[in-house]
């Protein structure tokens, strides 16, 4: 029991030319492969989230071309001394020298004294505001490599988008077929059913005609359980892969309180082949626009501008500065003060902290790792397109050669049946005709299946994902 259960499960798409029944209807809009990436695309929360990282990563690069700007500022201050800063004349030559005669003295008592030799040059409290500018005229590189690196991250975050849509693509193609194949399953199986039981009721004839034995009727009957019990097996698991697509493609379930999540998809694209496959060649002269290599090169280019930042701590930085001051306190300082000042200027670090000999050796190493690491994944790829490419041929070759054996299936149901009727046949002859029949036909659709998902990672791989869509209507569709 066990063992033909398990053999009945294995039955995958399977089509009856001679026993034709009205099959269960799934109750739910028509649903093709290219709307359901389109859903995808609207309602993934993943790819919604990397679309907004990616106009975050657009939005800083735009931020690039600020760097080479001056920078202006206004600046405002409020400044309380110690005490009123004041000019002795007396301190001062020589006025200094004379103060030390005894003319000189008396000359000093007649003006009015020492005091009258003092004068205030600022107040205790002063307040100024000025525009203070600083351009960079010479920064060693470092601002160029920081304007090639927010340019790289934007390129990068791109990838990033591009490689997540294809993990998309993959996962809804291997579920949308997954679905198709499972309610091509059920609809054989009601179909075997239906068939198992027409079997019944002709061996429940012939025995009571006394034209088989017992033995022969309870076989029949037994099929026949068997096949109920797989068609309810069958009913569940299109109801799980169906969940699967529905909660990928985000339809129905934000809806509460009814059970429209778990309505069936009727989908629209079938299973299909082609003819013949492109040439491998095709599929090799694009492997090198894969979005893995590219941001892994990608990345290189910005070890690349690390490296070109930390050499340029070693050069020297030359700039443009300048100052223009708009009020301040009223005062002498004030007053001999010049308006405004522009100068050039010039910094040469000496004596750094920050270790820039071992950073430039981590960033000539970090360049050096990402180089292998792109030359892994281009091997990576390149077998991996080649095995996917043999599996897409093998299993097309495997769909075409089963085309005979499924009509000498087929012929064998109807010569075994009519055998049976005709008290000629044992009633486990039939059964095994219907058996041979169902596993040659899912031999033949798993093989269209094996055949969709390599093709498609090959189409993935490419970057021709899409072309999916074409390939399936106008195909070798299989009805």
């Amino acid at each position: 029991m066990p063992n033909a259960l398990s053999c009945f499960i294995l039955i995958f798409s399977i089509s009856f030319a001679a026993y034709t029944v009205e099959a269960e209807p799934f109750p739910s809009d028509s649903i093709s492969l290219a709307q359901s990436w389109q859903l995808l695309l609207q309602h993934d929360e993943l790819l919604t989230a990397n679309k907004f990282a990616s106009q975050r990563s657009q939005a800083l690069a735009e931020t690039a071309s600020s760097l080479s700007l001056p920078q202006i500022d206004f600046i405002g201050s409020y400044t309380h001394l110690d005490s009123n800063v004041v000019l002795d004349t007396l301190a001062l030559n020589p006025l200094q020298d004379a103060a030390q005669t005894l003319p000189g003295q008396l000359l000093i008592d007649l003006i009015g004294g020492p005091d009258a030799f003092k004068t205030p040059i600022t107040s205790q409290n002063i307040a100024s505001t000025s525009l203070n500018m600083l351009w960079p005229v010479y920064s060693g590189g470092k601002i160029q490599a920081r304007k090639q690196l927010l340019a790289l991250n934007a390129q990068s975050s791109t990838f990033v988008t591009e490689e997540l849509k294809r993990v998309k693509f993959q996962e809804l193609v291997a579920t949308y077929f997954g679905l198709v194949m499972a309610k091509r399953t059920l609809r054989t199986q009601q179909q075997i059913e239906q068939s198992l039981a027409n079997h019944l009721k002709v061996a429940e004839g012939l025995e009571r005609n006394a034209q088989i034995s017992k033995v022969e009727h309870l076989a029949a009957a037994a099929a026949h359980d068997r096949a109920k019990v797989t068609t309810q097996a069958l009913r569940q698991q299109v109801q799980i892969v169906n969940h699967k697509l529905n909660a990928l493609l985000y339809r129905n379930l934000t809806q509460s309180g009814d059970n429209t999540a778990d309505t069936l998809i009727e989908t629209s694209t079938n299973l299909f082949t082609v003819k013949q496959l492109p040439s491998q060649q095709h599929f090799n002269n694009k492997i090198s626009n894969h979005p893995k290599l590219q941001l892994l090169a990608t990345r290189r280019a910005e070890a690349k501008q690390i490296a070109e930042v930390v050499k340029g701590l070693y050069r020297p930085e030359v700039f443009l500065y300048g100052r223009y001051n708009l009020t301040q306190t009223q005062s002498i300082a004030s007053d001999i003060a010049p308006d405004w000042l522009v100068g050039l200027g010039m910094r040469i670090p000496l004596v750094d902290r920050s270790g820039k000999k071992g950073n430039i050796s981590a960033a000539t190493n970090n360049i050096d790792e990402l180089e292998y690491l792109q030359r892994a994944a281009n091997s990576e790829l390149t077998l991996l397109l080649d095995l996917s490419y043999k599996e897409a041929q093998q299993a097309l070759t495997e769909y075409h050669s089963l085309a005979s054996t499924i009509a000498l299936a087929e012929l064998t149901v109807q010569l075994q049946q009519r055998a049976f009727a005709e008290g000629l046949g044992r009633s486990l002859d039939v059964i095994d005709a219907h058996t041979f029949l169902a596993t040659t036909q899912t031999m033949r659709d798993a093989a269209a299946l094996r055949f969709i998902l390599s093709f498609s990672h090959l189409l993935t791989m490419t970057g021709d994902y899409e072309q999916i869509f074409n390939y399936a209507q106008h195909g070798e569709v299989i009805q």
